[in-house]
């Protein structure tokens, strides 16, 4: 039988396994809870940047914002800029533009939800003692596995039988053999020793009974297919140490578990009662229609211009043109038209292959789905005055300040422009910077694009930096210098390079603003 990777997914397990902490993001937020001392790091006219907000900034911050001896204080530098802006921004009315406007409001519906479930599921768990000490009890026991994953049951199926008759190992090796563009060897497909503290409740249950050597049939988990092997189960000792080093950190895993679970029952209470029914008919003209979109050059306009401009010809889109006030969900005191819906929705949350038809479709009626209940759930936050919590009102006016400053930045480099002897004359300048190997003799032809935009770059640069300069006057600067000096942070210990960025799973957004990258290019 010959096999091909046409249909594989190819990721390790491990991120399938361990505990999404994405997708946790996405209900929980990413704030940290407040200490009892938050000093003030810096004044910036009449905004100030505490510890927290320096230091949770700058551990997500990108690597090459943090410069020279001192990395902390060229790392604050950049953020009062980004405050100076800011505040010159507002002065100049930018935060009542209407990108800011749009953002602000997405981002308050996204919060909302967010303290909905903190409220009504995270603050309503708890987790006993008894349970961490059982759980590190447990997880004495260990499995080594191999794996193999298809996006496709028949196919998946037909590797199985084949490794009944010929073993995994052969399988494996013969397929990646097949296939030798792919640099992977059998071993990738091999995990190290995990507990059931780091394994999915759906794995745990699927290897449990499974005795060592034995190939498991097919195992459906995530959209995709599993087929498993253990090669070894350990069992090591535990002493009263252990139980005490490993408390916190199986604390937090047991909590996520429980709100994995806790979130999907409180969902579905809180749910069925609405009686949420989504009309066929409209829904394949949607799905057809967002299809035909997809399969558009670049996606150069967005979804509904699309649909408004559609001609005969886009069969799909000119039919869901015709049908845009059609009903495509009701519920309990909700009626929404397909545009509606397409006017509180963001298509570029489907990834899927429109090819994939029954996948593709899958995913947009979840985001139908979630687009209803993060309705209600936004009723419901309101209804309880959730929108006056300090915690939204706080993310709000961070990222609020986040977009004025980019407003601003827009609103100073209009008409900046980079002439084709400028960028030439930067090549000049610094042809060095694009020699990829030391004897090599870089033409200005090669990297025309590439230095048009460095000598935008360092011409923007140096007018916001001069712009900075002059607004220091009505926004003085007071640093504190001690302050800044006992400011314990995060930083990767094998190269200063390396970099963290959280986004949340539910808008594809940055947990938190970080400092922008432009000012260290």
């Amino acid at each position: 039988m010959h096999f091909s990777l046409r249909n594989n997914t190819f990721f390790p397990l491990h991120t399938f396994i361990i505990v999404n902490i994405l997708q946790m993001l996405s209900l929980t937020g990413c704030t940290k809870k407040s200490i009892p001392e938050d000093p003030i790091v810096a004044h910036v006219g009449p905004q100030i940047i505490r510890v927290s907000d320096f230091r949770r900034n700058y551990e997500f911050g990108l690597p090459h914002l943090k410069k020279g001896p001192d990395r902390k204080k060229s790392y604050l530098n950049f953020m009062i800029n980004e405050k100076i802006l800011a505040l010159e921004g507002y002065h100049l009315g930018l935060d009542k533009s209407d990108r800011v406007q749009k953002l602000e409001k997405e981002l308050l519906s996204e919060l909302l939800v967010e303290e909905h479930f903190k409220r009504e599921v995270n603050d309503r768990i708890e987790i006993k003692p008894e349970e961490i000490r059982d759980a590190i009890t447990q997880s004495t026991v260990s499995w080594k596995l191999r794996y193999w994953v298809e996006s496709d049951w028949e196919y998946a199926n037909s590797v199985y039988q084949a490794m009944q008759r010929r073993g995994y190992a052969d399988v494996v090796e013969t397929i990646l053999k097949s296939n030798p563009e792919v640099s992977l060897k059998p071993s990738d497909f091999e995990t190290d020793y995990l507990t059931w503290l780091e394994v999915s409740p759906e794995l745990l249950d699927a290897i449990k009974d499974l005795p060592i050597g034995q190939i498991s049939m097919p195992i459906a988990m995530n959209n995709v297919y599993f087929i498993l092997q253990i090669v070894d189960i350990r069992r090591s000792p535990i002493t009263e140490t252990d139980y005490q080093r490993n408390a916190e950190r199986v604390k937090q895993i047991l909590f996520y578990r429980k709100l994995k679970a806790e979130a999907a029952h409180y969902v579905s209470r809180f749910m069925t009662p609405k009686n949420v029914i989504t009309k066929g008919d409209a829904f394949r003209k949607l799905a057809n229609g967002l299809a035909e979109w997809r399969k558009m050059n670049g996606n150069q306009k967005n979804f509904m211009e699309t649909i408004e401009s559609a001609k005969e010809d886009d069969v799909a889109l000119f039919r869901l043109k015709n049908s845009l006030d059609q009903t495509l969900v009701t519920a309990k005191n909700l009626h929404w038209t397909i545009k509606d819906f397409i006017n509180r929705f963001d298509p570029q949350m489907i990834k899927e292959d429109p090819e994939n038809k029954h996948t593709f479709r899958s995913t947009l009626n979840q985001q139908i789905a979630l687009t209803v209940r993060n309705h209600f759930f936004i009723q419901e936050a309101r209804k309880n005055n959730l929108h006056k919590s300090s915690n939204i009102k706080k993310q709000l006016q961070e990222w609020r300040d986040k977009w004025v400053y980019e407003e601003t930045r827009r609103h100073y480099s209009v008409n900046l422009k980079i002439d084709e002897e400028q960028a030439k004359e930067y090549f000049e300048k610094y042809r060095d910077r694009y020699k990829i190997r030391w004897d090599d003799t870089p033409t200005f032809e090669q990297f025309r694009n590439q230095a048009k935009r460095d000598a935008y770059i360092l011409r923007s640069r140096a007018l916001f930096e001069q712009k900075i300069d002059s607004l220091k006057t009505y926004y003085p600067i007071i640093i504190d210098y001690a302050v800044l000096d006992t400011i314990s942070t995060i930083d990767f210990q094998k190269s200063r390079w390396a970099s963290l960025q959280v986004f949340k799973r539910s808008s594809n957004r940055l947990a938190v603003p970080i400092v922008d990258p432009a000012w260290g290019l």
